[in-house]
């Protein structure tokens, strides 16, 4: 769970074409791109995004009359991925970065996106895409109480990747973006078949990845198809190019401790333990519950639906006392309904409050539960529903939540990329062994882009991942 909730969504109207002022590129891409830090969060550690807006300031160097001001960001997400908003806002995924191995294959894909911004290909989709992104936002839940918690708890903030910008481009857009964007990168001195190296080994690493399971990609808004890479690089057989000396010479060892996998900064599992280093608590939730961690909650529900607990920031305007007060006079006034704040005198310094609704459905009964504390100057609410079955393991859940500990932070670990050279006479299988990695070959071959890892020599640099300590990432 963020701390950063965003408390809005950013809506746009019909656009029909492209008839709009570029003004509105530039306010409704400002306005989205607070809401992909809100709900996504930048990546700046290691200084790699100065280096990545390096890149892509010398493709915009080579743009004729550019219509905006364009930035670079690494986005906070280990599914590899890139996108565009209107305005010349570019994000790239740190997932994705760890896919490539030299600045030809980023600068391409930056230019495919600046393109995207330059032909306004967003604001073009918006006529297809802002209706069903909208109307495809879950519904209510049971009961008025829980649809009005729930309902704001899952619809609000609608993820930037819910389809506003992030549905399928046409594929004349991609064709255009591939093909305009190649020469932009010639321009700017790359390597123009790049771009079909990096989509073919992010395919391939889609596709190892997903025989364990189902994991959203770059080809979600940019659809892969053999035919595409053909395309891509038979139209880059046209230039012959001198390529300008790299920004960076070491491309890959800019990647060196590049975070994989879930971000701890933002609250981890542990087994059945919830833990935020960065707020500093800790919570435990039901064994074998189906449990998921959101930018504005973590939650956990059962197979048979019949228990669910969610936590979750409230507004900073109000403490626990006044939340749970607030509560009750809102029961009291919609529904005649009394509810009783219980108190809890926590171990840790605090007070819990706690109030109870009991209901009926299909003639079991149905509870609903809320909870209020504060802690460390912020204040959070828990939120059960159970049944009879699971009354005292959301209760036990919830009256879980305390200050984390030590042991239970160092016993945070984070996925990283080590660049590790090979030595004399090893083999990937020694070299895997000597740095404690738990890849497979096949994972070393897709993220390095080797055709075999038998062609590894003394001395070639090779990306690994590990397992290693928590530190803050941010």
């Amino acid at each position: 769970m963020n701390n950063k909730i965003a408390v809005a969504i950013v809506g746009a109207g019909i656009v029909s074409g492209c008839s709009v002022s570029p003004e509105y590129d530039k306010s409704v891409g400002e306005q989205n791109s607070k809401m992909v830090e809100a709900q996504m969060g930048l990546y700046q550690k290691h200084q790699l995004d100065e280096y990545v807006d390096q890149v892509g300031q010398r493709l915009v160097a080579q743009l004729e009359n550019p219509e905006f001001e364009f930035s670079f960001h690494i986005v906070d997400d280990t599914t590899p991925n890139a996108f565009a908003l209107p305005g010349g806002y570019i994000y790239i995924s740190r997932g994705l970065l760890a896919l490539m191995n030299n600045e030809d294959e980023l600068a391409c894909v930056l230019a495919h996106e600046i393109i995207h911004v330059t032909e306004r290909h967003s604001v073009k989709q918006m006529k297809r895409s802002i209706l069903p992104g909208l109307t495809q936002v879950p519904g209510n839940i049971v009961g008025s109480v829980i649809s009005e918690d729930l309902g704001a708890l899952i619809n609000a903030p609608l993820a930037v990747g819910s389809g506003l910008f992030m549905a399928s481009y046409s594929r004349g857009h991609e064709t255009q973006s591939d093909e305009l964007g190649v020469r932009l990168a010639v321009k700017a001195g790359y390597n123009p078949y790049a771009m079909g190296v990096i989509l073919t080994r992010l395919n391939e690493a889609v596709e190892f990845t997903t025989q364990q399971q189902a994991q959203k990609s770059y080809f979600d808004s940019h659809p892969y198809t053999p035919e595409r890479v053909e395309h891509v690089n038979q139209w880059a057989t046209q230039f012959s190019n001198a390529f300008a000396p790299p920004a960076d010479g070491e491309f890959v060892q800019e990647l060196d401790g590049l975070l994989l996998g879930s971000n701890p900064d933002k609250g981890v599992f542990v087994e059945d333990d919830y833990l935020h280093p960065q707020l500093g608590f800790s919570m435990h939730f039901p064994a074998e519950w189906q449990k998921v961690n959101q930018p504005n909650a973590v939650a956990a529900a059962n197979k048979a639906q019949t228990g669910m607990v969610a936590l979750t920031l409230v507004n900073a305007d109000y403490n626990a006392e006044q939340m749970s007060q607030q509560f009750s006079q809102y029961m009291q006034q919609r529904f005649d309904y009394k509810v009783e704040i219980s108190q809890y005198q926590n171990d840790w310094g605090t007070q819990t409050y706690h109030a109870q609704v009991r209901d009926q459905k299909e003639g079991k009964p149905v509870f609903l539960d809320q909870y209020w504390l504060d802690a460390d100057e912020l204040t959070y609410q828990i939120m059960s529903v159970s049944q009879s079955d699971t009354v005292v393991a959301t209760g036990e859940s919830a009256l879980s939540f305390k200050p984390i500990t030590d042991q239970q932070r160092q016993s945070i670990k984070q996925r990283e990329i080590l660049i590790v050279k090979v030595q004399q006479d090893e083999n990937i299988s020694q070299l895997l062994e000597r740095v404690d990695s738990p890849m497979q070959t096949k994972g070393v071959e897709i993220l390095n882009g080797l055709a075999s890892v038998d062609d590894i020599e003394a001395g070639d640099s090779l990306k690994v991942i590990i397992k290693a300590p928590y530190t803050s990432n941010q």
